[in-house]
């Protein structure tokens, strides 16, 4: 009698482990995967204690995350239409564009080179910006990283550097 009342609690306790299943879902960025609902994301960043600067109808922004050593940012997940749509990570501002440059290194030495890479020129009075884009996995992810035009432009509180990540199969609707 004690083995099957061993063997009962056993199963009750470990089907709600067999009940959720793995997520088979595409990760975006951190614990956020494609398609996530609203409600699923403010459950995941609610319970592990991450800073969470806003939640919005439209988007949740987490803050003080290190990307890496020295290299702040905060992140953007949109949602808009009830799922995510595509996560926004960016950097903070960093003395002449230190940390855009250790980013997109460790990018290449992650994932390769980009599958596409483009430079568009500033003016007197504006930054020019270099992109570079990485298709993995049915994730599209660019990163754009700012250049400052000498004059300014940029100014040290702005983000040197933003990587974005979109669910490219369920994004085109051509």
């Amino acid at each position: 009698m004690k083995r099957v009342f061993l063997l009962a609690t056993v199963v009750m306790l470990g089907a709600p482990l067999f009940a959720q299943g793995t997520d088979s879902r595409e990760i975006l960025w951190d614990k956020v995967r494609v398609g996530m609902t609203t409600n699923e994301i403010r459950s995941i960043y609610r319970q592990d204690g991450t800073r969470i600067k806003w939640h919005g109808t439209d988007q949740t922004e987490i803050e003080d995350i290190t990307v890496l050593e020295g290299c702040e940012a905060e992140a953007e997940i949109h949602h808009a239409s009830g799922v995510v749509e595509v996560v926004k990570v960016k950097g903070r501002g960093s003395i002449v564009g230190r940390c855009s440059d250790k980013v997109f290194s460790a990018l290449a030495a992650k994932y390769g080179q980009p599958d596409g890479q483009t430079n568009q020129g500033g003016s007197l009075f504006s930054r020019g910006k270099s992109t570079a884009i990485w298709n993995r996995g049915g994730i599209t992810m660019r990163f754009v990283w700012m250049n400052d035009n000498g004059i300014g432009g940029g100014g040290l509180g702005q983000s040197s550097w933003q990587m974005e990540y979109v669910g490219s199969a369920g994004q085109i609707a051509l």
